[in-house]
């Protein structure tokens, strides 16, 4: 049994807007006594948008209007209307997630995409999409490594660490190419307040409307890209590198195998000859050279991705769904549900039943929310005694209406069953396994999917500002 599902993938970043359409296939892999093991088996890319410069109203407003005109018109090109779409992001990134209406434009948009299409924002989230849209995570689990991928945009940097094809860490500095716009002459029409500060603090003062100095450009991009070094553990940290980041970087410094690069800038570092200095009006080409010649290069090992300039929207379009496990509970007229916040909880072993009751009624608190869904990792191959056990302690403490519950281990079912004997067939509930989701993500949960053995989840952060 196999079922096909349409996937659109929306990126509004800082200095372009593109989208993606892509076929995800589902299939059951287990035998016909077996407990079914639905797994997607392919994802095939369909259509890929033209590159459109993001529309803008100044510098503190993305045009909306324009910008849903875009997506208008690629899906009439694409053949593909609202209705065909069965789920998909629209993820605003970059400097664009800082806009004053970036919320509203990236609602608005997923609107106007599809039912399930979810609106995202975000550092992390864009750092994992954009290292398994690039191929940095495909990449690591073929070659048995450690691959670290650098997505440069228009206005950040997005870094990912993936061991052996499993996601270990993030981060996300304010280095792109677009902070510093140049017109075709070298006359500078834009800086980034940090850049801004950045080069003051190496005695370089620059001014709108003035030519700076090509020594002092090239000064501006090395450093931008010794502080690159400096994240991912290539250099010390020499001060500045904490300034730099947009929320915060990388947990540890870790081995890494080799170094991937996406995004804009991507394609001036792997392909940097015959490019005009301002050629996209900016410092991007610039940028890209000084990384071509730094220690990424000449002490780290390197390798070029599947994808550069559009791996943030095929990770958005192909990368940001997953399903649930085979072993579900849930009402179907309860689907879907989007924009629920996510309350984690400590539940690896018997021995947290104790405890699990105190920290479910203290985090409830944490929430102004009609509905909030409840992540633990759950037991591993537990009895029938503790999954009762469990299932009590749960009807005590949850009051909400549905009640959410998402499970990494694979007893969701079976605990769906216990809760309902204790509230009645006709509770109001959706219970998950084999998703992983923390506090503070939120998750959208779609219609069922694979003759409704699964549930198709995406698992976002909605960080728009700062």
């Amino acid at each position: 049994m196999e079922d096909r599902i349409i996937s659109v993938g929306i990126d509004v970043g800082t200095s372009t807007t593109q989208l993606i359409f892509s076929r995800i296939t589902l299939k059951n892999m287990a035998g016909p006594a077996s407990v079914p093991r639905v797994r997607m088996i392919s994802k095939e890319i369909l259509y890929r948008s033209r590159i459109h410069f993001t529309p803008l109203l100044g510098a503190s407003l993305i045009d909306g209007e324009q910008t849903g005109e875009i997506i208008r018109e690629e899906f009439s090109r694409a053949g593909m209307k609202a209705e065909d779409v069965d789920t998909g992001a629209v993820i605003i990134t970059g400097e664009s997630s800082r806009k004053e209406n970036a919320r509203q434009v990236a609602e608005a948009l997923a609107g106007l995409a599809g039912n399930f299409v979810v609106a995202t924002a975000g550092p992390d989230l864009e750092s994992v999409l954009a290292g398994r849209g690039s191929g940095a995570a495909e990449l690591s689990r073929e070659r048995n490594c450690v691959v670290c991928n650098l997505d440069i945009g228009g206005g950040t940097t997005n870094i990912s660490v993936f061991d052996r094809g499993v996601l270990r860490d993030t981060a996300c500095l304010d280095i792109g190419g677009r902070l510093m716009k140049l017109d075709p002459d070298g006359t500078l029409t834009y800086i980034a307040p940090k850049i801004r500060r950045l080069a003051e603090s190496m005695g370089i003062p620059l001014k709108e409307g003035e030519k700076p100095e090509r020594q002092a450009l090239d000064r501006i991009v090395s450093r931008m890209t010794a502080l690159l070094e400096e994240a991912v553990g290539l250099a010390p940290a020499a001060g500045w590198l904490e300034t730099i980041c947009t929320n915060h970087g990388l947990s540890a410094v870790w081995p890494i195998d080799l170094f991937t690069f996406s995004g804009g800038v991507a394609d001036c570092i792997y392909r940097p000859e015959g490019r005009a200095d301002f050629e996209y009006g900016d410092i991007g080409v610039l940028l890209g050279r000084a990384i071509r010649q730094s220690g990424f290069y000449q002490r780290g090992e390197t390798a070029e991705g599947t994808e550069t300039i559009r791996a943030t929207v095929i990770g958005a379009g192909s990368h940001s769904m997953e399903v649930s496990g085979s072993t579900v509970c849930y009402r179907p007229e309860l689907l879907p549900v989007q924009n629920i916040p996510v309350n984690r909880v400590t539940l690896r072993t018997p021995e947290d039943f104790a405890a699990l009751g105190e920290e479910l009624e203290r985090s409830r608190k944490w929430y102004d929310e009609d509905c909030v869904a409840v992540s633990m990792q759950g037991l591993a191959d537990p009895s029938f005694d503790e999954i009762e056990a469990l299932a009590d302690v749960l009807d005590a403490h949850i009051h909400d209406s549905p009640v959410i519950l998402i499970i990494e281990q694979d007893i969701a079912k079976a605990l769906g069953q216990a809760l309902r004997r204790r509230r009645g067939r006709d509770m109001l509930l959706i219970c998950l396994d084999s998703i992983h989701a923390d506090s503070g993500d939120y998750v959208d949960i779609g219609r069922p999917a694979a003759d409704g053995m699964v549930l198709p989840v995406i698992v976002k952060t909605l960080i728009f500002g700062g």
